[in-house]
Protein backbone atom coordinates (compact mmCIF):
# COMPACT_ATOMS: atom_id res chain seq x y z
CA UNK A 1 0.00 0.00 0.00
CA UNK A 2 1.22 3.41 -0.91
CA UNK A 3 0.16 5.99 1.37
CA UNK A 4 0.02 9.96 -0.52
CA UNK A 5 -0.33 13.05 2.57
CA UNK A 6 -2.24 16.32 0.71
CA UNK A 7 1.13 18.26 1.29
CA UNK A 8 -0.35 21.80 0.39
CA UNK A 9 -2.35 24.14 2.07
CA UNK A 10 -6.22 24.80 0.84
CA UNK A 11 -6.17 27.76 -1.77
CA UNK A 12 -9.83 28.25 -2.88
CA UNK A 13 -10.68 28.46 -6.80
CA UNK A 14 -13.34 30.67 -5.91
CA UNK A 15 -13.16 34.25 -4.83
CA UNK A 16 -15.39 36.47 -2.75
CA UNK A 17 -16.98 34.04 -0.43
CA UNK A 18 -19.10 32.78 -3.39
CA UNK A 19 -19.65 29.07 -3.10
CA UNK A 20 -21.22 27.99 -7.01
CA UNK A 21 -25.13 26.64 -6.06
CA UNK A 22 -26.46 24.33 -9.15
CA UNK A 23 -29.47 25.78 -9.78
CA UNK A 24 -30.68 22.66 -12.46
CA UNK A 25 -29.39 19.14 -14.12
CA UNK A 26 -30.91 17.62 -16.75
CA UNK A 27 -30.04 14.29 -18.25
CA UNK A 28 -31.47 14.87 -22.02
CA UNK A 29 -31.98 12.53 -24.42
CA UNK A 30 -32.43 12.46 -28.34
CA UNK A 31 -36.09 12.95 -28.19
CA UNK A 32 -34.81 16.58 -27.02
CA UNK A 33 -31.81 16.97 -28.41
CA UNK A 34 -32.33 15.84 -31.83
CA UNK A 35 -34.77 19.32 -31.78
CA UNK A 36 -32.41 22.05 -32.81
CA UNK A 37 -32.07 24.72 -29.27
CA UNK A 38 -31.67 28.12 -31.40
CA UNK A 39 -29.62 30.90 -30.12
CA UNK A 40 -30.26 32.00 -26.94
CA UNK A 41 -28.31 32.88 -23.92
CA UNK A 42 -28.91 33.37 -19.89
CA UNK A 43 -28.93 35.84 -17.06
CA UNK A 44 -26.66 35.35 -14.62
CA UNK A 45 -26.21 31.71 -14.62
CA UNK A 46 -23.71 29.20 -16.81
CA UNK A 47 -24.10 26.06 -18.09
CA UNK A 48 -21.76 22.69 -18.14
CA UNK A 49 -22.45 20.52 -21.13
CA UNK A 50 -21.43 17.15 -20.98
CA UNK A 51 -21.74 14.83 -24.39
CA UNK A 52 -22.29 11.64 -23.17
CA UNK A 53 -23.36 9.97 -27.09
CA UNK A 54 -23.40 11.30 -30.33
CA UNK A 55 -21.94 14.53 -32.26
CA UNK A 56 -23.31 18.05 -33.30
CA UNK A 57 -22.64 21.16 -34.54
CA UNK A 58 -22.25 23.82 -31.58
CA UNK A 59 -22.48 28.13 -32.03
CA UNK A 60 -20.67 29.59 -29.02
CA UNK A 61 -20.37 33.27 -28.90
CA UNK A 62 -18.76 33.95 -32.11
CA UNK A 63 -17.13 30.51 -33.26
CA UNK A 64 -18.66 27.17 -34.74
CA UNK A 65 -17.51 24.22 -33.02
CA UNK A 66 -18.01 20.42 -34.11
CA UNK A 67 -18.86 18.63 -31.10
CA UNK A 68 -18.29 15.16 -29.92
CA UNK A 69 -18.47 12.37 -27.44
CA UNK A 70 -16.81 13.52 -24.24
CA UNK A 71 -16.67 17.08 -25.11
CA UNK A 72 -17.69 19.64 -22.27
CA UNK A 73 -19.51 23.07 -23.37
CA UNK A 74 -19.34 25.97 -21.25
CA UNK A 75 -21.99 28.41 -22.00
CA UNK A 76 -20.28 31.67 -19.75
CA UNK A 77 -23.23 33.95 -18.73
CA UNK A 78 -24.31 36.11 -21.24
CA UNK A 79 -23.09 34.78 -24.10
CA UNK A 80 -25.08 33.22 -26.82
CA UNK A 81 -25.03 29.67 -27.95
CA UNK A 82 -27.00 27.92 -30.55
CA UNK A 83 -27.20 23.89 -30.84
CA UNK A 84 -27.56 21.39 -33.34
CA UNK A 85 -27.19 17.77 -33.40
CA UNK A 86 -26.37 15.06 -35.64
CA UNK A 87 -29.90 12.85 -35.53
CA UNK A 88 -28.39 9.89 -36.80
CA UNK A 89 -25.76 9.63 -33.99
CA UNK A 90 -28.53 9.81 -31.18
CA UNK A 91 -26.95 12.49 -28.91
CA UNK A 92 -27.07 12.77 -25.32
CA UNK A 93 -26.28 14.80 -23.11
CA UNK A 94 -26.22 15.88 -18.75
CA UNK A 95 -26.62 19.58 -18.88
CA UNK A 96 -26.33 21.71 -15.26
CA UNK A 97 -27.01 25.33 -14.84
CA UNK A 98 -24.49 26.62 -11.93
CA UNK A 99 -24.64 30.63 -10.65
CA UNK A 100 -22.22 32.34 -8.28
CA UNK A 101 -19.34 31.05 -9.64
CA UNK A 102 -16.51 33.76 -9.25
CA UNK A 103 -12.85 32.48 -10.46
CA UNK A 104 -9.54 35.00 -10.59
CA UNK A 105 -10.06 37.78 -13.35
CA UNK A 106 -13.37 36.34 -15.32
CA UNK A 107 -16.48 37.77 -14.91
CA UNK A 108 -18.97 36.30 -12.58
CA UNK A 109 -20.34 32.87 -13.63
CA UNK A 110 -17.78 32.77 -16.10
CA UNK A 111 -16.07 29.19 -16.30
CA UNK A 112 -13.18 30.01 -19.33
CA UNK A 113 -11.88 33.43 -20.90
CA UNK A 114 -12.58 34.32 -24.24
CA UNK A 115 -9.27 34.25 -25.50
CA UNK A 116 -9.93 30.05 -24.51
CA UNK A 117 -12.21 27.74 -26.25
CA UNK A 118 -15.51 27.07 -25.11
CA UNK A 119 -15.39 23.43 -25.78
CA UNK A 120 -13.26 20.96 -23.84
CA UNK A 121 -11.91 17.72 -25.07
CA UNK A 122 -12.52 15.56 -21.39
CA UNK A 123 -10.11 12.75 -22.42
CA UNK A 124 -8.95 10.78 -19.22
CA UNK A 125 -10.97 12.83 -17.25
CA UNK A 126 -14.11 12.01 -18.76
CA UNK A 127 -15.13 9.03 -16.38
CA UNK A 128 -15.09 11.39 -13.70
CA UNK A 129 -17.21 13.89 -15.17
CA UNK A 130 -19.69 11.54 -16.46
CA UNK A 131 -19.41 9.82 -12.43
CA UNK A 132 -19.97 13.47 -10.72
CA UNK A 133 -22.84 14.26 -12.77
CA UNK A 134 -24.44 10.78 -12.47
CA UNK A 135 -24.35 11.54 -8.40
CA UNK A 136 -26.00 14.69 -8.96
CA UNK A 137 -28.55 14.25 -11.28
CA UNK A 138 -29.79 10.86 -9.01
CA UNK A 139 -29.47 12.91 -5.60
CA UNK A 140 -31.80 15.73 -7.33
CA UNK A 141 -34.25 13.55 -9.28
CA UNK A 142 -35.00 11.07 -6.34
CA UNK A 143 -35.09 13.92 -3.96
CA UNK A 144 -33.01 12.32 -1.47
CA UNK A 145 -32.57 13.80 1.98
CA UNK A 146 -29.35 16.04 1.56
CA UNK A 147 -29.17 16.06 -1.76
CA UNK A 148 -28.67 19.94 -2.06
CA UNK A 149 -25.81 19.67 0.61
CA UNK A 150 -24.19 16.98 -1.07
CA UNK A 151 -24.72 18.65 -4.95
CA UNK A 152 -22.75 21.96 -3.43
CA UNK A 153 -19.77 19.72 -3.01
CA UNK A 154 -20.33 18.06 -6.24
CA UNK A 155 -20.94 21.04 -8.50
CA UNK A 156 -17.35 22.64 -6.63
CA UNK A 157 -15.75 19.14 -7.41
CA UNK A 158 -16.92 19.33 -10.92
CA UNK A 159 -15.71 22.71 -11.96
CA UNK A 160 -12.29 22.14 -10.47
CA UNK A 161 -12.35 18.74 -11.82
CA UNK A 162 -12.75 20.90 -15.69
CA UNK A 163 -10.29 23.52 -14.64
CA UNK A 164 -7.53 21.03 -14.54
CA UNK A 165 -7.70 20.33 -17.91
CA UNK A 166 -5.80 22.04 -20.52
CA UNK A 167 -7.72 24.88 -21.84
CA UNK A 168 -6.64 25.60 -25.71
CA UNK A 169 -6.22 29.30 -26.62
CA UNK A 170 -8.49 31.04 -29.41
CA UNK A 171 -6.98 33.55 -31.63
CA UNK A 172 -9.57 35.98 -32.74
CA UNK A 173 -8.84 37.22 -36.36
CA UNK A 174 -8.81 41.19 -35.97
CA UNK A 175 -9.26 41.69 -39.63
CA UNK A 176 -11.33 45.04 -41.04
CA UNK A 177 -14.00 42.35 -42.17
CA UNK A 178 -14.41 40.60 -39.05
CA UNK A 179 -14.45 43.79 -37.11
CA UNK A 180 -17.12 44.74 -39.51
CA UNK A 181 -19.24 41.30 -39.10
CA UNK A 182 -18.60 41.91 -34.96
CA UNK A 183 -20.31 45.18 -35.44
CA UNK A 184 -23.27 43.94 -37.15
CA UNK A 185 -24.01 40.93 -35.09
CA UNK A 186 -23.90 43.61 -31.84
CA UNK A 187 -26.04 45.23 -33.45
CA UNK A 188 -28.75 42.69 -34.41
CA UNK A 189 -28.02 41.03 -31.19
CA UNK A 190 -29.41 44.37 -29.53
CA UNK A 191 -32.17 44.94 -31.87
CA UNK A 192 -33.63 41.45 -33.09
CA UNK A 193 -37.06 42.16 -31.57
CA UNK A 194 -37.34 45.23 -33.76
CA UNK A 195 -38.13 45.75 -37.64
CA UNK A 196 -34.69 44.84 -38.81
CA UNK A 197 -34.42 44.62 -42.61
CA UNK A 198 -31.19 44.47 -45.08
CA UNK A 199 -31.98 47.49 -46.52
CA UNK A 200 -32.04 49.26 -43.04
CA UNK A 201 -28.78 47.34 -41.54
CA UNK A 202 -26.88 48.41 -44.74
CA UNK A 203 -27.88 51.86 -44.03
CA UNK A 204 -26.82 51.62 -40.68
CA UNK A 205 -22.86 50.38 -41.78
CA UNK A 206 -22.77 52.66 -44.88
CA UNK A 207 -22.21 48.91 -47.15
CA UNK A 208 -24.17 47.34 -49.98
CA UNK A 209 -26.63 44.55 -49.05
CA UNK A 210 -24.64 41.88 -51.29
CA UNK A 211 -21.78 42.85 -49.38
CA UNK A 212 -23.33 42.59 -45.64
CA UNK A 213 -24.66 39.49 -46.54
CA UNK A 214 -21.49 38.47 -47.75
CA UNK A 215 -19.57 39.43 -45.01
CA UNK A 216 -21.66 38.29 -42.19
CA UNK A 217 -22.80 34.79 -43.74
CA UNK A 218 -18.75 34.20 -44.04
CA UNK A 219 -18.37 34.78 -40.22
CA UNK A 220 -21.31 33.21 -38.50
CA UNK A 221 -22.74 30.88 -41.37
CA UNK A 222 -25.92 32.29 -41.71
CA UNK A 223 -27.54 35.39 -43.52
CA UNK A 224 -28.47 38.65 -41.25
CA UNK A 225 -32.20 37.46 -41.93
CA UNK A 226 -31.76 33.60 -41.34
CA UNK A 227 -29.59 34.72 -37.80
CA UNK A 228 -32.91 37.13 -36.79
CA UNK A 229 -35.01 34.50 -36.98
CA UNK A 230 -32.73 32.07 -35.51
CA UNK A 231 -32.10 34.52 -32.26
CA UNK A 232 -36.04 35.40 -32.33
CA UNK A 233 -36.90 31.66 -32.39
CA UNK A 234 -34.54 30.90 -29.96
CA UNK A 235 -35.64 33.47 -27.65
CA UNK A 236 -39.44 31.73 -28.39
CA UNK A 237 -38.25 28.41 -27.45
CA UNK A 238 -36.93 29.93 -23.99
CA UNK A 239 -39.91 31.99 -23.19
CA UNK A 240 -42.16 28.25 -23.91
CA UNK A 241 -40.26 26.40 -21.60
CA UNK A 242 -39.97 29.14 -19.01
CA UNK A 243 -43.16 31.03 -18.79
CA UNK A 244 -46.91 30.63 -19.10
CA UNK A 245 -47.83 32.89 -21.65
CA UNK A 246 -50.02 32.24 -24.31
CA UNK A 247 -48.27 31.20 -27.55
CA UNK A 248 -49.78 34.64 -28.93
CA UNK A 249 -47.99 36.45 -26.51
CA UNK A 250 -45.11 34.96 -26.83
CA UNK A 251 -45.06 35.83 -31.19
CA UNK A 252 -45.56 38.75 -29.90
CA UNK A 253 -43.12 39.10 -28.09
CA UNK A 254 -40.54 38.01 -29.79
CA UNK A 255 -41.67 40.53 -33.06
CA UNK A 256 -44.53 38.21 -34.88
CA UNK A 257 -47.59 40.12 -34.90
CA UNK A 258 -49.07 37.02 -37.38
CA UNK A 259 -49.61 34.41 -35.34
CA UNK A 260 -49.81 31.95 -38.17
CA UNK A 261 -46.40 32.97 -39.63
CA UNK A 262 -44.72 32.95 -36.45
CA UNK A 263 -46.03 29.10 -36.03
CA UNK A 264 -44.71 28.63 -39.74
CA UNK A 265 -41.21 29.71 -38.84
CA UNK A 266 -41.00 27.81 -35.54
CA UNK A 267 -41.97 24.49 -37.46
CA UNK A 268 -39.59 25.07 -39.71
CA UNK A 269 -36.44 26.15 -37.75
CA UNK A 270 -37.66 23.31 -34.58
CA UNK A 271 -39.06 20.75 -36.27
CA UNK A 272 -42.41 20.83 -34.35
CA UNK A 273 -45.16 23.85 -33.92
CA UNK A 274 -44.67 25.91 -30.73
CA UNK A 275 -47.89 24.25 -28.55
CA UNK A 276 -46.09 20.43 -29.18
CA UNK A 277 -42.64 21.89 -28.12
CA UNK A 278 -44.15 23.36 -25.40
CA UNK A 279 -45.93 20.07 -24.22
CA UNK A 280 -42.82 18.04 -25.14
CA UNK A 281 -40.70 20.09 -22.45
CA UNK A 282 -42.96 20.54 -19.75
CA UNK A 283 -45.64 18.16 -19.59
CA UNK A 284 -42.73 15.84 -17.86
Amino acid sequence: MTQYFVEKDLKPSFENGLIPKLLYICNVDDTYTRLPRTMHMHDDVMEIIFIKEGNGLHMIGDRHYKTRKGDILIYNTGVLHDEYANTDTKMSVFCCGVTDVKLTGLPRNHLVSKEHSYVLHSGEYARDIESLLEIMYSQISEEKHGAEEMCSYLIRALITLILQIPQENFMLSESEESVLSSNIKSYIDEYYLEDLTLDCLSKRFHISSYHLVHVFKRSTGFSPIQYIIRRRIGEAQSLLINTNDSITKIAGRVGYDNISYFTTLFSKTVGMPPKKYRQLWTEK
